[in-house]
């Protein structure tokens, strides 16, 4: 059996930005690390233990011909970031990616640092409305794809550029982002993210709604809400059965727009999320009024 330590160690060593020398440091030679990445030395259990300690990979790492490594204190960094912007704290989003990008940035890759980047965007924006800025700051993060990571980063960057062009209400714009981001994910096999793609779905239909592409509408939202139904998910599935609703009243297919938005106002009562609840009470009575 082929092992693939050296070049695996090499590899995640220059992902984290560290010398050899700074690798190891406490562990053990500079000579010896160096040895180890070119296959001359075979490292001791007790060295390897070290050095994955060092670059935060479990051991299983330096021995695969393809390594995913699993950085598990982004990982946590990770989930706490995504709480906190399905709550909309954006405050501490911020906080917490200055401070590791700060303090603690030889932890992390490049592709892990651009994702922190990407959120230090999405807060900059929301914290002080700076539209120009924020797009700025996530527009450099979009870079040369190298793998399949590189890419699904890439197109959740544009998607939160068309977000942000959206709520600026430069729906051409914001409609322009979401296609090619659409079209982009649509052309990567590997691709198993339908958080994602019922993100850029949801996000394209409300934007065609606003440009009043009604059908072309109500085709992005029915697409979404089959997403959902083939991956067992409430995540969006209400929003796009709303969406489907006012776009088929505006095609003046009121009695088939008021059962979507009924059936969307069902599952917000499911979801026990009260305010969007109460939001859509009012407008399908407005709705069954007129």
């Amino acid at each position: 059996m082929k092992f693939h330590i050296g070049s695996n160690v090499r590899k995640r060593r220059k992902e984290l930005g560290l010398t050899q020398q700074d690798l190891a440091s406490d562990i053990c030679t500079q000579a010896q690390v160096s040895n180890i990445e070119k296959g001359a030395l075979n490292p001791s259990s007790l060295v390897l233990f070290e050095l994955s300690k060092k670059l935060l990979v479990d051991m299983n790492y330096f021995f695969e011909s393809n390594p995913v490594k699993s950085n598990k204190y982004f990982n946590e960094i990770k989930t706490m970031i995504n709480q906190l912007k399905a709550q909309r704290n954006y405050t501490s989003i911020k906080y917490i990616v200055e401070n590791e990008l700060t303090v603690n940035i030889n932890r992390y890759s490049s592709y892990e640092q651009r994702y922190l980047l990407w959120h230090k965007g999405i807060a900059l924006y929301y914290l002080t409305n700076n539209f120009q800025e924020s797009i700025e700051v996530l527009e450099k993060l979009l870079v040369e794809e190298k793998n399949v990571s590189d890419q699904l980063l890439n197109i959740n960057v544009k998607t939160s550029i068309a977000i942000i062009y959206q709520t600026e209400k430069d729906y051409d714009k914001a409609c322009q982002l979401y296609k090619d981001a659409w079209d982009q994910l649509k052309g990567i096999e590997e691709a198993d993210d339908y958080e994602t793609e019922l993100k850029i779905l949801f996000g394209l239909s409300q934007t065609l709604t606003y440009l009043k592409q009604y059908t072309e509408s109500k085709s992005y939202s029915l697409l979404a809400i089959s997403i959902c139904v083939k991956r067992n998910t409430l995540y969006l599935l209400p929003d796009c059965y709303y969406q489907v609703g006012y776009n088929l009243i505006q095609l003046n297919r009121k009695e088939e727009g008021l059962h979507y938005i009924q059936t969307a106002l069902t599952l917000y009562e499911i979801q026990g999320n009260t305010n969007l609840m109460n939001i859509v009470k009012e407008r399908l009575e407005e709705f069954q009024l007129n």
